[in-house]
């Protein structure tokens, strides 16, 4: 009876250590919040366009995942809307040049662009879904004053 006990009690031992081996973020990935690896996207439209997401706040890897998957839809919903005050081929020409995006959590604007710093365009994560960056990339590529949204 002692070793059957002890049998069992092995067995609900390693049916509990796997279940916890199994446990994570569903996503394979870290199951804690850290800092995400920069990611380059390719977009959609011209030969060369990407661009490189970064962010110095902490995401599960499923979050950043998802998250740059919106900065691209993003991009691409403010290259296939109206292009004004600029036309497509240099909204292409921009996006073929080193540009980086900035996600974070907590910020003032929805998107803004720094004065000297042309290359980058700090995002605000929550309003990914809504955010229009074509005045954005239109001070990217032109270099002047920028109103933020």
């Amino acid at each position: 009876m002692k070793t059957r006990n002890q049998f069992f009690g092995l067995i609900a031992i390693a049916i509990i250590a796997t279940a916890i081996i199994g446990c994570g973020d569903g996503g394979g990935g870290n199951s804690s919040p850290q800092k995400q690896p920069d990611t380059t996207r390719t977009l959609s439209f011209g030969t060369d366009c990407k661009v490189t997401i970064k962010s110095d706040d902490l995401f599960l890897t499923a979050e950043w995942t998802a998250l740059c998957d919106k900065v691209v839809a993003a991009i691409e919903r403010g290259y296939n809307g109206d292009t004004s005050p600029f036309n497509e081929a240099e909204f292409k020409r921009i996006f073929a040049s080193n540009i980086s995006i900035v996600l974070l959590k907590t910020t003032t604007y929805k998107c803004e662009v720094k004065s000297g710093n042309y290359t980058t365009i700090l995002l605000k994560t929550s309003t990914l879904d809504t955010v229009d960056i074509k005045l954005a990339v239109w001070a990217l590529g032109d270099e002047e004053a920028y109103q933020p949204s």
